[in-house]
């Protein structure tokens, strides 16, 4: 419905165009007065016939399956909401969730054409030591592997038998800081659309607001990605490189990786890290304390085995560049079949020429848990104290 058919996407069952025929084939002044003057008056574009007759005849020729076809330019009042909640009733949306709710997941306020699914959640650092245990200068700040849990939950709330498979395009914009303690209520918002090969796609944002010192409302989309969701998780893949035990290698401890990161207890979850053969692994500690409250709210990401990625590679970083890096984009996350609780796990993290890296969780029988792919980071401002950097650059030689 514009004056290009350079936009064409493919969904649904039915095909549809909206051509000015009035102005190829001379209708009378009737048709051109009114069809098309309608169409300007509800802001929708007509298509030029001289575009739109291929398209249509390519289309109808081109068999398969079928399909709706799209031609987009201006929708107008077509894109344009009748009710600010999208007509969903939120509180009989919020209590029909086909699933228990993660720590992440709110209270369902809207769903809209324009941002999907829209879950409005509180945090409060008082509460959640995934915020007290992850500050930046005193000041807590929502773990990036938290803001990707988020987006997992939204994308599962409303699709019972659905299950999110892992995320895509991930890019941590702006760190969402908790100023003075204080809670903030964030929105994660989902919208889903067909992903292929029998796939959901949800592309989902975390946003805040906050209120400036002159009374100005703020709002800041502070990350984005997609999570993918299928029927059933994939079968869990053979590590590609075995981790071992770390005797042979010469590690870093615990305690001295956390004289450099900032983390509290619930988020110091390297229990080691060593090099070996081109790769870095990283340990998962044991005996980790709760990082969320209530403890029974279920997680589907297992936001900390990420976050033992990022550590393990911010290890390699710290060792070879001495730089802190704050996470920023991962290409790929993919999730595989739950471990055993007992399991050991390790992070196996594998430096790329292009200055990102990868990475896999493997448990105890040598399985992957979790997959990273096209993990990057951004330079902490600040610099990081030669003497306490030392046990890590001998770690990492």
């Amino acid at each position: 419905m514009c004056k290009s058919a350079s936009a064409l996407r493919r969904a649904g069952t039915t095909r549809a165009v909206a051509i000015d025929w009035s102005a190829w084939a001379g209708i009378g002044m009737a048709s051109r007065g009114s069809i098309p003057r309608i169409m300007e008056m509800a802001g929708i574009d007509m298509l030029d016939p001289a575009a739109a007759v291929p398209v249509v005849r390519r289309e109808l020729t081109a068999g398969g399956p079928g399909g709706e076809v799209v031609v987009a330019g201006r929708l107008g009042l077509l894109l344009e909401e009748r009710h600010e909640h999208g007509g969903l009733d939120a509180e009989a949306a919020t209590a029909a969730m086909p699933r228990a709710g993660g720590p992440m997941t709110g209270t369902i306020v809207a769903h809209t054409l324009r941002d999907g699914l829209v879950v409005r959640t509180s945090l409060d650092p008082h509460r959640q030591a995934f915020l007290d245990d992850h500050r930046i200068d005193g000041t807590p700040v929502l773990p990036g592997v938290m803001g990707m849990e988020g987006f997992a939950e939204a994308a599962a709330a409303v699709l019972p038998g659905w299950q999110v498979v892992g995320l895509e395009d991930v890019d941590l914009l702006a760190p969402c800081k908790f100023y003075r303690d204080e809670p903030r209520t964030l929105e994660l918002r989902a919208l889903v659309r067909d992903g292929g090969d029998g796939t959901l796609v949800a592309d989902c944002r975390l946003v805040g607001r906050r209120t400036l010192a002159g009374g100005e409302e703020q709002e800041s989309v502070h990350f984005t990605g997609r999570a993918r969701l299928a029927r059933e998780l994939p079968d869990a893949p053979a590590a590609a490189v075995a981790p071992g035990d770390g005797a042979t290698h010469h590690p870093v401890a615990h305690d001295a990786v956390y004289r450099v990161y900032f983390h509290g207890p619930a988020y110091r979850v390297l229990d080691a890290a060593w090099r070996d053969d081109g790769h870095v692994v990283g340990r998962l500690a044991g005996d980790l304390p709760l990082d969320h409250d209530p403890p029974e709210q279920p997680m589907v990401l297992l936001p900390r085995l990420i976050e033992l990625c990022f550590q393990t590679a911010g290890v390699w970083e710290l060792g070879t560049a001495g730089r802190m890096g704050l996470p920023t984009h991962v290409d790929r996350v993919r999730r595989y079949a739950a471990p055993d609780g007992a399991a050991i796990l390790h992070a196996v993290v594998t430096p790329r020429d292009d200055g990102g890296t990868d990475a896999e969780v493997v448990a105890a029988d040598g399985h992957v848990v979790v997959a990273l792919e096209g993990y990057r980071t951004t330079e902490l401002p600040g610099g990081v104290d030669e003497e306490l950097l030392a046990p890590i650059r001998d770690a990492m030689r």
